[in-house]
């Protein structure tokens, strides 16, 4: 009888490729993790400067004093102050980051 050969991974190939790829996922998913964890960091930092220049329009047409606002998450305080006559300086400041505007 004539012996077929067969085309194809045999069932020890399979185990072995697949231990291959478990050992690199292992290597490669805390690193994604770190890398998702940088992202969101971002992300929140953006939102937050966002969140100062809306504080900062809402309050170009303000009275001088001090004003507080929740945006985005985000408590905000707003100083507004004299800078010269004919000129006010806003300030917008959350959690060490700050904008400042002269109007």
């Amino acid at each position: 009888m004539k012996k077929i050969k067969t085309k194809g991974f045999t069932l020890i190939e399979c185990i072995i490729a697949l231990g291959f790829m478990a050992i690199l996922s292992l290597i490669l998913l805390p690193s994604l993790n770190n890398i998702n964890r940088i992202n969101q960091k971002s992300e929140d930092k953006i939102r937050m400067i966002y969140a100062l220049e809306e504080a900062i329009e809402k309050n170009k047409n303000q009275d001088l004093g001090e004003y507080s606002y929740n945006i985005n998450g985000f408590g905000v305080e707003v100083s507004i102050e004299e800078y010269s006559p004919g000129l006010k300086k806003i300030t917008a400041s959350c959690e060490g980051f700050g904008l400042e505007l002269v109007r």
